[in-house]
Formats: C-alpha cells, sequence, structure tokens
C-alpha cells in the first residue's frame, strides 16, 4: 500500500523526481572526478619526486608553489632571500638540500640551474636515482646536462654545444648567444619532468647574466664549492630548494624566486683570494 501510494506520488511530480535524481547523479559524478584528480596528482607527483617531505619557497599558494617547483607549469611570485634558505639548511634536522633556480629555456624546455646535489639526492618513482645513458653531471661552468626528451627531439649528443634563451616562453628575442654551453651527459628517460629539463649549474646561470640589462660585471669561472651561496636573477626566475628528511625528522627545503627582483650572489676572487657575494 505504502509503495503504491509513493509511485502514485512520483508519478504526478515526474519533473521534480527527474530533476532530483539528475541532481543526484550530477553530485556523485563530480565527487568521484574530484577524487579520481586527487589521487592522479598525488601519484604524478610521487613519480615525479621521491621522498621529497617539503617544499619551501616565497610567499605564494601552496598549489602554486608545488605545480612551478615541481611540474615546471605556471611563475613564481615573490622571491626567497638567500639569506633565509641559509638560516633554513643551518637547522640540525636538515639532512640535506637542492637548491634549484628556473626562469631561461631552449627551444621550450626548461633551463634548471642547481648543484651536484641534485644528481646525488634527487630520487623518483620508488626511490629511483637518476643514471646516466650517456656521458656525465656537468664539471665546468658552461656545461649542462639534458634529458631524454630534451635529446630525442633536438637530436642531440654528449659534445654538442647549445645556447640558453632568456625567458621560460616557447619562444624568445633573447639569447645568451655569447657562452653557449657544452652538453656533458643525457639521462635516462625517467617519464618525469627531467626528461624535459636542461639542467646546468648555478654559477653558469649566473655567469650568462653578469652583463644582464647593461651591468659590466667580468664572471671569473671557478668551480664551485658546496652550498656556496647564489642567488639567481630576471622577470620569471626562481630559487627552490627541496627539503627531505629521514625518520629522526631531517626537513629539506626548496627554494625559489621570481619577480622582476634579480638577485645573484656570486663568487669571485681577486689576487689575494677573497671571496665575496654580491646583489645586484
Amino acid at each position: 500500500m505504502f509503495l503504491k501510494i509513493t509511485g502514485k506520488s512520483l508519478l504526478n511530480r515526474k519533473s521534480t523526481a527527474l530533476l532530483t535524481l539528475l541532481s543526484i547523479a550530477i553530485s556523485i559524478f563530480v565527487l568521484l572526478g574530484v577524487e579520481h584528480l586527487r589521487q592522479e596528482a598525488k601519484s604524478s607527483f610521487s613519480k615525479t619526486v621521491s621522498g621529497v617531505d617539503l617544499i619551501v619557497g616565497p610567499r605564494t599558494g601552496a598549489t602554486n608553489l608545488l605545480l612551478y617547483s615541481v611540474f615546471r607549469v605556471g611563475h613564481a611570485t615573490h622571491n626567497l632571500s638567500w639569506d633565509s634558505y641559509q638560516d633554513i639548511i643551518r637547522d640540525k634536522r636538515v639532512a640535506w638540500s637542492i637548491p634549484i633556480a628556473l626562469g631561461d629555456s631552449h627551444h621550450g624546455y626548461s633551463v634548471m640551474g642547481t648543484t651536484h646535489d641534485y644528481f646525488n639526492h634527487f630520487k623518483f618513482g620508488q626511490q629511483q636515482e637518476l643514471t646516466f645513458a650517456q656521458g656525465q653531471a656537468f664539471q665546468g661552468t658552461f656545461q649542462a646536462v639534458i634529458g631524454a626528451e630534451v635529446a630525442s627531439k633536438l637530436q642531440y649528443q654528449v659534445g654538442d654545444y647549445i645556447v640558453l634563451s632568456h625567458g621560460s616562453g616557447e619562444y624568445s628575442f633573447v639569447e645568451h648567444d655569447k657562452n653557449p654551453f657544452l652538453i656533458s651527459g643525457i639521462l635516462y628517460p625517467t617519464g618525469t619532468t627531467a626528461d624535459q629539463t636542461v639542467i646546468v649549474s648555478l654559477d653558469g646561470l649566473e655567469a650568462i647574466h653578469q652583463n644582464w640589462q647593461g651591468h659590466d660585471v667580468k664572471y671569473q669561472a671557478q668551480p664551485k664549492a658546496p652550498h656556496k651561496a647564489h642567488k639567481e636573477h630576471d622577470g620569471h626566475d626562481a630559487h627552490k630548494a627541496h627539503k627531505e628528511h629521514d625518520g629522526h625528522e631531517d626537513h629539506k627545503a626548496h627554494k625559489e624566486h621570481d619577480g622582476h627582483e634579480d638577485h645573484k650572489a656570486h663568487k669571485e676572487h681577486d689576487g689575494h683570494e677573497d671571496h665575496k657575494a654580491h646583489k645586484e
């Protein structure tokens, strides 16, 4: 009897009942879609960067920082000072850090400045390490390591020279053609953004921007000591440092910077081998 009354009631309100069912169906679809995207984003992040506990950057949204530092999507909005980065890595809980500088490009591929710590500590997937298909990590100021996709699409080999472009767009009207980079190594495919990245030293990025915007500064190329202060450049540049920690809560930091506030710190020496750092 109750079911009969319910059926007649629904028939009398067919439009309302159909709209209600449709609304419920759409709501469930949206919830499932959001959950799927969340799981895919989590999976993609874990495949791209493995074992990262903390990413430290300038004032910005968490999503923006993650997308820019890990997936190379978007632009940094503020600068993270080198002093702040040094304060973080001096914390006893910090095991190691990887500084990263972004902002330049090569035929649409991102150029990343970093140190040898990137090859020593960076892992992806299930704690997999970066390995070389050819060559080795950069040893000099004007040497570069390229990802598998960069090498494949642009037909590069170890020993070739490449010219970096100013800015992160696919096309650039400003090229750093006075300082070409020698390809010292090519990475094995990883299925991550490393495949689409040109990796150079922080010294190299600093060197090609010494005369940027008319600054007449001579660069003296020297081997870079681990964890020396360095600050990058230009309108869309960012410094990042991944900080990771182990079971004892060792934290690692990731620093980035952008903006039109050019920050640089480089090491130069005179006849007395005095080391200096400056900001421009």
